[in-house]
């Protein structure tokens, strides 16, 4: 048995010889490190507007399942007994036979269990596998895993903003298994989320009888929404930065498609994990666009790369047929290739694997049409009402995993773009087609000029200092900065950092905001009241991006505010600023 935390995946542009990585398998990791972010961002949209406590707790062990690949999953809550014992209850589980679920039902801290072993020592509990495992030896639980099926497991502990464990969760194989750094990263993600979601819904269920309470709920509800696009942004930094990496570096021919790729998904992702601030928005369609003008098939392209796992892995056959000139519409491209990723999603969903499904473009009048037609289950006349209202979903039988968003949001955008969807169907198991209908931008005879590449200029004079405690994000933004000729040290601790301060003179440095120990506001405030560091730059460079996060960053004396994932243009532009302002100080002095 381990009891321990997942040690941090840090980015490594460089194998162990100390030779460069091979490109394309740098571009794998960070092609699955992407993936990864998409569905904790899917699964973290559909555990938000879940506000049923037995559904969402059941939301957070499926999800806890599809990110670990785990065959079972089980969420307890802490309670105390008359003793003032404490114990663990069981309140969701998945896979788990009457007979365990009713043995398992409550744990204590002497419990021969991963469970009861995390709930003794508070910390994450993994068995790789339970036949090895010297403390499981001719107990009642091993036989129980046995029957059950269980062959290893983890335990991660869930904690309250303040601090105080609150449950567990936990997932189980049916084989021995020991799961690796990148998943535990995520699931730390996951029970974070989780944790937040579960002390939100127990203060709803407090506040619902009293109105005069509901701006507390909208407090606790956007103060959760801050959290939650904070926690899915880091993960997206280190998956930038590393991009940006192999894009300065050589790079194999044909590699320039596959980046842009990349850097099209990744944009999507920033887009949508900014919009979660928005989500409760959707109901009246207050979503803001962000328009130009672009050609419809660029938008097709964009939500094909987006839903082709979910195709692939259902083996189906996709094909699509676009206009045979481009089609100009003014629109959002991120919303637009939202819409049909979501339909092409669903299509996937809905058909039996090796089905057909076929994204076509025709045009009329004024008007683009788009449909996407599947040869899946279809729908009857009762249910097609169904459709397109939030939460609205098939009959258990023919539902999916998803909540019913999907379809409602997809209408909303479509609407606000001036358009129409509609579906149809011949029946059950007869196929169905979603249609789309858009004004044509007739005004406009060309997409919008893509800016060139412009030939990006060396900072060998920068000495940078980064300071972040997801050494992830740290070591790979250190790594850019070196790519671009700066000299670069990196501290994941900002008292560390702030003792080794003179020791470099750093001209500019970036500073995480939200660190354990000594944060960043605090850093920046040591910084401005001791002498002999009035030309250090600070750049705050953090997942928190309101308005009042911005405001404080300012006061603690930050010259600028960066939410992550920075781009290379944001980056390049902070140290063209900082080389100015050197320049400026040096031409004082003299």
């Amino acid at each position: 048995m381990s009891n321990r935390d997942a040690k941090p995946l840090v980015n490594q542009p460089l194998d162990a010889a100390g030779d460069a990585a091979s490109p394309a398998s740098l571009i794998a990791l960070l092609n699955e490190d992407l993936a990864d972010s998409r569905a904790l961002h899917d699964l973290s949209l559909h555990m938000l507007v879940e506000h049923e406590p037995s559904a969402l707790y059941g939301r957070i062990v499926k999800a806890a399942m599809q990110l670990l690949h785990s065959d079972f999953a089980s969420l307890q809550m802490i309670s105390t007994d008359a003793a003032g014992q404490q114990k663990l209850d069981l309140i969701a589980h998945c896979g788990f036979t009457l007979a365990a679920a009713e043995h398992w039902r409550n744990v204590d801290v002497d419990s021969t269990t991963s469970c009861g072993f995390a709930l003794a020592t508070g910390q994450r509990v993994i068995v790789p596998d339970v036949d090895t495992c010297p403390d499981f030896a001719d107990t009642i639980d091993l036989e129980v895993y046995h029957e059950t099926g269980i062959r290893a497991m983890q335990t991660t502990p869930l904690h309250s903003r303040d601090g105080a464990l609150i449950g567990m969760l936990s997932t189980h194989w049916a084989h021995a298994y020991e799961p690796n750094a990148r998943q535990l990263r995520l699931l730390d993600i996951l029970a974070r989320e989780a944790a937040s979601l579960i002390e939100r819904t127990r203060a709803e269920a407090l506040l619902r009888e009293s109105e005069a309470r509901l701006q507390h709920m909208d407090r606790m509800k956007d103060q959760f929404l801050a959290t939650l696009a904070h926690e899915l942004r880091n993960p997206l930094a280190p998956i930038r930065n590393g991009l940006q990496i192999l894009r300065l570096n050589q790079t194999p021919p044909g590699a320039t498609r596959v980046f842009e790729m990349l850097d099209r998904q990744l944009d999507h992702m920033v887009r949508l994990v900014d919009d979660l601030m928005e989500v409760a928005r959707i109901n009246n369609g207050a979503i803001q666009l962000h328009r130009r003008h672009t050609d419809l098939s660029a938008v097709l392209q964009a939500a094909v790369e987006l839903s082709r796992s979910a195709v692939e892995k259902a083996g189906h056959t996709l094909t699509v047929d676009v206009a045979p000139g481009p089609v100009r519409i003014n629109g959002d491209e991120v919303r637009l290739a939202q819409v049909f990723s979501n339909l092409i999603n669903n299509a996937a969903k809905y058909t039996p694997p090796g089905g057909d499904i076929h994204v076509s473009v025709t045009l009329q009048n004024d008007r683009a049409t788009v449909r996407v037609k599947d040869s899946g289950i279809g729908f009857t006349a009762e249910e097609q009402s169904l459709l397109f209202t939030l939460f609205g979903r098939l009959q258990p039988q023919t539902q999916g995993d998803g909540l019913g968003i999907g379809l409602a949001l997809a209408k909303k955008l479509v609407e606000l773009h001036g358009g129409t969807i509609s579906a149809a169907s011949d029946g059950r198991n007869k196929g169905s087609c979603f249609s789309v209908s858009l004004p044509v931008d007739e005004a406009s005879d060309a997409s919008e000029p893509v800016a060139p590449v412009q030939e990006l200029a060396k900072f060998d004079s920068q000495r940078v200092l980064v300071v972040d405690d997801n050494r992830d994000a740290a070591d790979s933004l250190a790594e850019l900065l070196r790519v671009l000729g700066c000299e670069s040290v990196v501290f994941y601790d900002g008292a560390q950092a702030l003792e080794a301060l003179d020791g470099f003179a750093p001209t500019i440095a970036f500073i995480d905001l939200g660190m354990p120990g000594m944060d960043g506001y605090q850093f920046a405030q040591q910084i401005r009241t001791r002498g002999g560091s009035t030309n250090l730059r600070l750049i705050a460079l953090t997942g928190w991006s309101q308005p009042e996060d911005r405001a404080r960053s300012d006061s603690a004396g930050f010259d600028q505010h960066l939410t992550k994932p920075v781009n290379l243009v944001q980056l390049t532009d902070v140290l063209a600023d900082g080389r100015r302002f050197d320049a400026d100080a040096a031409s004082a002095d003299a």
